[in-house]
């Protein structure tokens, strides 16, 4: 009785989420359930609302659908790592003999409405959420230390079509000028030696850090910006020495 009650609220639920498959036609969900993990459309459900809860939450565990009644252990055991992942609170999902916890119908419809219900919450969670302002360079420790050693160096923003090649080499060469100034022996000996090339540099940098982003606040006089020496430098820095 109490599974005849579950099903009607999850194929409402399914349907509300998006949910397009086979099971939405009168008595199939009923019919898989009782098949549970044995049943290929039940597998391909389940997977369905994991990979929809993915798009919205960092999950490393994943769950993917059978080609073969063979493979439900499989896919058992992968939904015993989501489960555990996720910190399912329902103990007949989580504990006991995991090859045989989806073979029980009533297991099946509880794993279907935790599913159902963690989507629902992702997706309301992520619609009412306020829109988070962009942040420069993301905030991250590389962005600031880069930002920084512009400011100390004195560089201006660089022009839209430099590329991060002659961005770090101009920095080397601002250092270079920097350092012949100081007396000798009153910086330590580098820890990298080897010359560095495009390729090299644009691995270095996280891929959510622009060059704008570095520099745009870097230069705190604007009208100092045509000594900073980018154009010369654009033009010589395949001159760097080692």
């Amino acid at each position: 009785m109490e599974c005849d009650l579950m099903e009607p609220d999850i194929l409402e639920s399914l349907e509300d989420l998006g949910y397009k498959g086979p099971l939405l036609e009168d008595g199939a969900l009923s019919q898989v359930v009782s098949a549970g993990a044995s049943s290929l459309e039940f597998t391909k459900l389940c997977a369905w609302l994991v990979s929809e809860l993915r798009v919205l939450c960092k999950l490393e565990e994943n769950v993917q659908a059978t080609n073969s009644p063979n493979e439900a252990e499989e896919f058992q055991l992968e939904v015993s790592g989501l489960l555990g992942e996720m910190n399912c609170p329902y103990l007949s999902l989580t504990s006991g003999d995991v090859t045989k916890r989806l073979l029980v119908q009533k297991n099946c419809l509880l794993l279907l409405t935790y599913l159902i219900s963690e989507l629902e919450a992702a997706r309301m969670l992520c619609v009412n959420a306020p829109p988070k302002k962009a942040q420069e360079g993301g905030g991250s420790e590389v962005f600031q230390e880069l930002k920084g050693i512009c400011i100390a160096l004195g560089m201006s923003k660089p022009p839209a079509n430099i590329t991060m090649f002659q961005f770090f080499s101009g920095i080397e060469k601002k250092l270079k000028e920097t350092l012949a100034k100081v007396p000798p022996n009153h910086v330590g000996k580098p820890l990298l030696k080897k010359s560095m090339g495009p390729a090299h540099w644009v691995e270095m940098l996280p891929p959510d850090i622009s060059l704008e982003s570095i520099t745009e606040k870097s230069d705190p006089k604007p009208e100092n910006k045509a000594k900073s020496g980018w154009i010369s430098f654009r033009h010589h820095s395949g001159a760097v020495s080692d």
